[in-house]
């Protein structure tokens, strides 16, 4: 064969499979852009409902968009308090489905936002609610993959949040001020979720402070509360450790209420850069310069 033709044949192959990838991208990206939309209908319970029944029906064949709608809908069913269809949908939701597996490790970083609303969003509900029986099913189900998802920031929050919720040891105040200190890279997580983090155990820490009187260390914690504040989640987050932040505003001007707000959370530049006061990259550059330092020490004795 020429080995010119072998060659055209050969790039109209590579040619056909960038196709076919970019075909199967876009029809994903389509996929979970309709996810954010059901997300953004909350409010309207019966669109809300009807836009994830239609998902669920039409992505029968795509186990991870079909379960991510699945998540969704129970977290719809906690928000509406609609509780007598939690243990259905509950059951339904297949987690492993959304976990990938990548150089031998779980992955959950394409769906790190549908295990927030397992591990946090819908937990935060039935903590706010007093469904606690539900609330142990919820930790049943997730305990299953406590092994896999080990390492996972998310999954820790979320072990540090039950000692709030349960009032046990130090209520997980020692891991939130770690985090705000920056000290979290041992940790698996989405660049684009660590805001919402950052925010969710200053909230935590912020209640804390209060019932301790501690009101200097509650003052450090109060612009990301008005932030956090904005987004429907924060909100709410607030509202169910009966946290009220006065927002920083001339009376004379109506800002956005919650109410108004889309769910999408977005971190302001000053409270990240109030977070990232030491960040976690900067805290292993110190204490390899530390350790480095000390080795040195250690051989000039």
């Amino acid at each position: 064969m020429d080995i010119s033709l072998l060659i055209n044949i050969m790039l109209y192959g590579v040619i056909a499979v960038m196709i076919v990838n970019i075909i199967i991208t876009s029809k994903s990206q389509k996929k979970r852009k309709g996810l954010i939309e059901l997300v953004n209908t909350i409010k309207d319970q019966d669109l809300f409902f009807e836009k994830a029944d239609a998902i669920i029906e039409a992505n029968q064949d795509d186990a991870e968009i079909l379960n991510k709608a699945r998540v969704l809908t129970l977290w719809g069913i906690a928000y509406h308090k609609k509780y007598e269809r939690f243990d259905e949908a509950l059951n339904a939701i297949e987690l492993d489905k959304l976990i990938a597996v990548k150089k031998g490790a779980a992955s959950i970083d394409m769906n790190e936002d549908s295990f927030f609303y397992m591990y946090l969003g819908i937990p935060n509900f039935l903590y706010a609610d007093q469904k606690m029986d539900l609330y142990q099913k919820m930790e049943e189900k997730m305990q299953s993959l406590d092994e896999e998802l080990k390492g996972q920031l998310v999954r820790e929050i979320a072990k540090e949040t039950d000692k709030y919720y349960k009032n046990t040891d130090d209520r997980g105040l020692a891991f939130y001020e770690k985090v705000l200190d920056g000290n979290y890279g041992e940790y698996t997580y989405s660049k684009t979720m660590i805001g919402l983090y950052k925010s969710i155990v200053n909230a935590n820490a912020a209640r804390i402070y209060l019932d301790r009187g501690d009101t200097e260390k509650y003052q450090t914690t109060v612009e990301m509360l008005r932030d956090f504040d904005q987004s429907g989640v924060g909100h709410r987050w607030l509202a169910s450790l009966d946290l009220k932040v006065e927002n920083e505003q001339p009376e004379d001007e109506e800002g956005p209420s919650s109410d108004e707000n889309n769910e999408t959370f977005q971190i302001t530049e000053d409270s990240a850069k109030q977070a990232d006061v030491v960040d976690a990259e900067v805290v292993k550059e110190e204490e390899n310069k530390e350790q480095d330092h000390e080795e040195k020490k250690e051989d000039h004795e």
